[in-house]
């Protein structure tokens, strides 16, 4: 992933956002995604996509609700294939953080994916 933030000319930097309730904020003027110090491999690339999102499209700082949503339906449907979210959920069962286990994803990446089920 950061191979592909490089490919889109976006600087990648950690810093410590404890505290702010962000896992990570995309800067438009320099180009550059902040992403929270800390955080878990599965989390940090699911926010860092989520932030390269907000960059192709040009954003700067946190947009409306419905915005965000749809951002995060198009991260999960990256990182969750239909078929891959049908085996855990015959393994695991329905409930949403053991599917963010058996995915290795965030909960909320099953909570975006579902919004997309019919």
């Amino acid at each position: 992933m950061l191979a592909t933030a490089a490919g889109q000319g976006v600087a990648v930097r950690w810093l410590p956002l404890a505290g702010t309730g962000w896992r990570g904020c995309y800067h438009q003027p320099t180009r550059t995604i902040y992403l929270r110090a800390g955080m878990s491999d599965r989390l940090a690339v699911a926010t860092l996509m989520h932030e390269l999102e907000h960059a192709a499209r040009g954003d700067d700082g946190h947009q409306g609700r419905a915005v965000e949503a749809r951002i995060d339906r198009a991260v999960a449907c990256r990182l969750i294939t239909p078929s891959e979210y049908r085996a855990a959920e015959a393994l695991v069962g329905p409930h949403p953080g053991a599917l963010a286990v058996e995915l290795d994803v965030p909960r909320w990446v099953v909570d975006a994916y579902r919004t997309t089920l019919r």
